[in-house]
């Protein structure tokens, strides 16, 4: 092991090193006390448990602690890049070894590099045995993306952003089929086959969804001769749907601008969303109208519309939030599986205009802004930028993606900038973390602050005002240390009041997995929640024994459905090929259902109803009624 030089020699003795005991959701801020010891690196996980790299009792070494105490890594040696990997593994100098946080042992596999591999392998085998003409037969020849950073290959696998601790997920593009562009999909017709691809998406299993086929529901409105107008609900990007003027026909587009971040059910994105009047001679159709909010090309008003006005009103495009499921749906496009919902979400206001805080998103010149970051935590989008304003400052802004009359948009807060700490001017985000549920957390002036996910910050822990570097877990498990000024804290496990024979161990709250996959969730008393629970506002429901339920449940005559991960669902639902629509309290629609504007009929068993006639209605093909 080598020395750093200029390193005060820590007075910390291992076996006696102690970290702080805070009780889990304390209402008023602690103060935490801190250790000498120099610190070059921490990762927080759960239950006490660290990865810590540092010089401790005069050693320069790499630890795990757990219980307090200090275990040498023998085979780590201090100063080896550790970059945190899935669920609960350390990547140690780009695949030499793997610390599993959990345990904390050591092996010489290359977990992440491994992963990749064969979830690379899942993906290819998959993609060849399912689709039939959307992509080149050639699976190997992706192409690489010339908008893209340099290092980032899209003929890989590359992880996607967000869901800290969380398993990860990967993306790439395909290279499109000569069918595929010649078919008009995807708005790649009169367009070079060589440059076209489809953004994919997939787990570790090879389990993916094709991001650029679904669209969910976006209204356009066409007006002909002045007079006459038509409006179609547009949901996928390979269909024609039918326009005001005479043979004039729809079609829509999608491309990817940036992946912003995920959360354990949904990837976001900024995409650019296309629709286009088209025809085999002179369109004579207009685009009035997106969701219920009428165009105003001339942007006269002090705040311009998002809409891009373009070929005398034929071609509009708008910058838009995409909430993707990760789950595929029971169809496909050409084989290939695409995701159960799209949820497009204009990057505007309620009334189409730009948001106040456009530049998180988009650069003045309107390219994509790449210093801002995103996380998902209680449901809402949260970008935040350390780069944007003056040094040492953080720029926060929530967002809900909501609906109104059928305009699907971001309804931003206020806009949050407070001071933080940095530790370099290389590393402008050390001391800006979130955690393993998305929340966003700070460090500044010997406080420790979590974002209250709407405009402002809650502080949380007093700590050594030295502290400039921060890693977090969770509320009850995290890192603090100042590599200057040799001192650290560790908010976790036990204290060194603590007799490790005689103190019962603590009783960890969260969720629990039994031996045979059933789930329970342990209150912070220690007892099994049952029920209904609500966590970051989602339900679950937890049978009188405390197993928590997933697929069909009936209370008191009600049914619900909960998903494989437990989570309640909302609105439309597809099993095995058949629709059902989940109110937003969860419960099982029947009869007559108004979405947004259309009308649709579930039966008494919640089965959506199409190609037949109800009360004298007549349903199409879609379920929904034909006027």
């Amino acid at each position: 092991m080598f020395k750093r030089a200029n390193k005060i020699t820590s007075l910390l003795i291992a076996a006696a090193s102690v970290m702080s005991l805070v009780p889990a959701y304390a209402a008023d801020v602690k103060k935490i006390d801190s250790d000498d010891g120099t610190v070059y690196n921490a990762v927080a996980y759960k239950d006490g448990k660290f990865f810590v790299d540092g010089e401790i009792n005069d050693d320069e070494e790499a630890y795990y602690v757990s219980d307090g105490k200090f275990n040498k890594l023998e085979d780590i040696d201090s100063g080896d890049d550790a970059d945190l990997f899935g669920e609960k593994y350390l990547d140690i100098n780009d695949g030499d070894y793997t610390v599993d946080l959990d345990k904390g042992s050591i092996t010489d596999d290359d977990t992440k590099g491994d992963t990749a591999d064969d979830a690379s392998a899942d993906l290819r085998k998959k993609i060849k045995d399912d689709t039939d003409d959307r992509y080149d037969e050639d699976f190997a020849n992706n192409i690489i993306d010339e908008n893209k950073d340099d290092t980032e290959d899209l003929t890989k696998l590359n992880i996607l952003p967000g869901a800290k601790y969380k398993s990860p997920w990967y993306y790439t593009q395909y290279k499109a089929a000569d069918k595929a562009v010649n078919d008009n999909v995807n708005g790649l017709k009169g367009t070079d086959a060589s440059k076209q691809f489809f953004n994919v998406y997939t787990d570790t299993k090879g389990g993916y969804i094709d991001a650029d086929y679904n669209l969910g529901k976006v209204k356009v409105t066409t007006t002909a001769d002045g007079a006459s107008t038509k409006t179609e609900t547009i949901e996928n990007t390979n269909d024609k749907y039918d326009a005001a003027g005479k043979d004039d026909a729809l079609t829509a587009s999608v491309s990817q601008d940036k992946i912003l971040t995920q959360d354990d059910d949904y990837i976001y994105r900024l995409a650019t969303i296309k629709v286009n009047v088209t025809t085999d001679a002179a369109a004579t159709a207009r685009i009035s109208e997106i969701n219920g909010v009428e165009l105003n090309p001339e942007n006269a008003n002090d705040k311009p519309q998002i809409f891009k006005v373009e070929n005398d009103g034929r071609t509009v495009s708008f910058k838009a939030i995409q909430k993707i499921s990760k789950a595929q749906d029971s169809d496909d496009v050409d084989g290939a599986k695409y995701a159960k919902t799209v949820t497009t979400y204009a990057l505007s206001d309620e009334d189409g205009k730009n948001l106040d805080a456009k530049d998180l998103f988009l650069n003045t010149d309107g390219t994509i802004n790449e210093d801002t970051k995103f996380t998902v935590a209680n449901g809402k989008l949260i970008a935040y930028n350390t780069e944007m304003n003056e040094y040492k400052k953080v720029v926060v802004r929530a967002y809900s993606l909501k609906t109104k009359g059928g305009y699907y948009y971001a309804d931003e807060e206020d806009e949050s900038k407070e001071d933080c700490e940095v530790s370099s001017q290389d590393d402008k985000t050390s001391a800006v973390q979130t955690d393993v549920d998305g929340n966003l957390w700070r460090l500044d002036g010997g406080y420790i602050y979590k974002f209250d996910n709407t405009d402002d910050w809650d502080k949380v822990y007093k700590v050594d005002g030295s502290f400039d570097e921060l890693s977090v877990y969770d509320k009850d498990n995290i890192a603090a240390w100042s590599e200057d000024d040799d001192v650290y804290s560790l908010i976790g496990g036990k204290s060194s009041d603590d007799d490790n024979n005689t103190n019962p161990p603590t009783t960890t709250s969260g969720w629990v997995q039994a031996a045979d996959g059933t789930w329970t969730y342990n209150k912070e008393d220690g007892t099994k929640a049952t029920g209904w629970l609500n966590l970051n506002g989602v339900w679950y429901y937890l049978n009188t024994d405390g197993v928590m339920a997933t697929g069909w449940l009936n209370l008191n005559g009600v049914w619900y459905y909960l998903n494989p991960s437990g989570a309640m669902a909302t609105s439309w639902l597809n099993l095995n090929g058949t629709w059902y629509y989940l109110n937003s309290s969860g419960a099982m629609a029947t009869g007559w259902l108004n979405d947004n504007g259309t009308w649709y009929y579930l039966n008494t068993s919640g089965a959506m109803l199409s190609n037949t006639t109800v009360d004298g209605y007549v349903l199409g093909s879609n379920g929904a009624w034909i006027r």
